[in-house]
């Protein structure tokens, strides 16, 4: 009896530790991606999109929720997609002696792109990766999420009020490694005042050492984008453990001068 129960009990433990990883991203994902929309960035733990980072939850929690989250949001095809641009194609006939010529060209342009674009994909369902920010819930009637195919990333943008030729599109995106101005600053740093660090790493910093319970190491806590040769903005964790908008300057003498939201400033050195 004993043995049975055991091994119901560890059969359990099984299935749940397949469901919980059921939940995590798909490898595919992770590393930075590159299109004419923007830079996207994947990891284990977060998603940095547009430079905004939100922790991946695995699915959309019911109810109200705090910060930035990503998560996998349903699924889609290529049919419903053709289904779509199919409906854009008949609307631009519709109201082609309506509109402006010059105006009426560019969104067949949009429309034309599209298919190009839809012809490529592969007749799978695609798992649709999404993020959604508490700041911003239920405002504006634009969105944006991602899926994979084939080893490739496309931003889908859905956006009917800003052109007919706007309600779908879909744009193919690049991986590759991290490159740019952001590689200056990569390396450990650490702040003998606030007693907290992390390791820079193409601009995504993860904890080293922590001075608050609301972050722990190994935990990313700061992304960086180059506004220029020597200054930086981004995001960063505080000690509630909640994200602010932050902007650096490299100093000559190899410094990071921070200032923050809260009318905070501070330094980093490197370690």
């Amino acid at each position: 009896m004993h043995r049975v129960f055991l091994s119901t009990f560890f059969l359990a433990l099984s299935l749940i530790a397949s469901g919980a990883s059921a939940q995590q991203i798909n490898e595919q994902w992770l590393g930075y991606w590159d299109s004419a929309d923007g830079q996207l960035i994947v990891t284990t733990k977060n998603i940095i999109d547009a430079g905004k980072i939100c922790k991946w939850v695995g699915k959309m929690p019911a109810g109200q929720h705090t910060g930035c989250i990503a998560f996998y949001a349903g699924s889609t095809t290529k049919k419903e997609m053709l289904a779509t641009l199919q409906n854009m194609r008949e609307a631009l006939r519709n109201s082609g002696q309506n509109i402006d010529t010059q105006y009426l060209a560019e969104q067949k342009k949009l429309v034309d792109t599209l298919e190009t674009h839809l012809q490529s994909l592969s007749d799978s369902t695609f798992r649709v990766v999404d993020t959604s920010d508490a700041d911003y819930q239920g405002s504006g009637d634009c969105g944006n999420y991602y899926i994979m195919d084939q080893g490739v990333a496309y931003s889908v943008r859905q956006c009917e009020s800003a052109g007919l030729g706007s309600a779908l599109i879909l744009t193919p995106m690049r991986k590759g490694p991290a490159t740019g101005p952001v590689k200056a600053l990569d390396g450990n740093w650490v702040s003998t005042k606030w007693k907290y660090g992390y390791t820079l790493n193409n601009g995504l910093g993860t904890a080293t050492a922590t001075n608050s319970a609301k972050f722990k190491v190994g935990d990313e806590i700061i992304i960086l984008r180059a506004t220029g040769k020597n200054t930086f903005e981004g995001e960063q964790v505080y000690q509630d453990g909640k994200f602010y908008s932050v902007s650096a300057i490299l100093q000559p003498d190899g410094r990071l001068q921070f200032k923050g939201d809260k009318n905070i400033s501070w330094i980093m050195e490197r370690k």
